[in-house]
């Protein structure tokens, strides 16, 4: 799936490493592994899983904690995105009524704290994608 959608711009919220397609897997996998033995873990709705997952014990608060701001965040900025634009954004040439926009869905207090709180998310996400799929590490795959 990475190599069909690259998602190489940090604005690519939903293929990005560390978007929402990565918290999705790891919600849906923890799910599938701790379902049979603690069904209170199925949820339909991400954010609702990773709640239940936390709750289990079958992510750490800490991961569980990341993984809700991170899907939190980019289902804010996602939202505004889908309104304002048709594709992925260059962030470069977005107005600045956008950027206004995207700060507010990000409760932040500018678009520099927005675009460094969504690039330690996806960041910090992808870490642990990588860690619960068992992915190599960061340093030995392309990405």
């Amino acid at each position: 799936m990475a190599e069909t959608f690259p998602g190489r711009n940090p604005w690519d919220l939903k293929h990005r490493p560390g978007g929402l397609v990565d918290i999705e897997f790891i919600a849906q996998t923890l799910q599938l592994v701790h379902a049979p033995v603690r069904p209170a873990v199925l949820d339909t709705n991400t954010v609702g899983a990773l709640i239940m997952l936390k709750k289990a014990g079958a992510l750490t608060a800490q991961d569980a904690d990341v993984l809700l701001a991170s899907a939190r965040l980019q289902h804010a900025l996602t939202q505004v995105l889908r309104i304002a634009l048709d594709e992925t954004p260059d962030i470069e040439q977005a107005t600045p009524g956008l950027k206004t926009l995207l700060t507010r869905a990000a409760e932040a207090g500018s678009f520099a704290e927005t675009q460094q709180r969504l690039c330690e998310l996806q960041t910090a996400t992808r870490e642990i994608f990588n860690r619960v799929m068992g992915a190599p590490h960061p340093s030995t795959s392309s990405g």
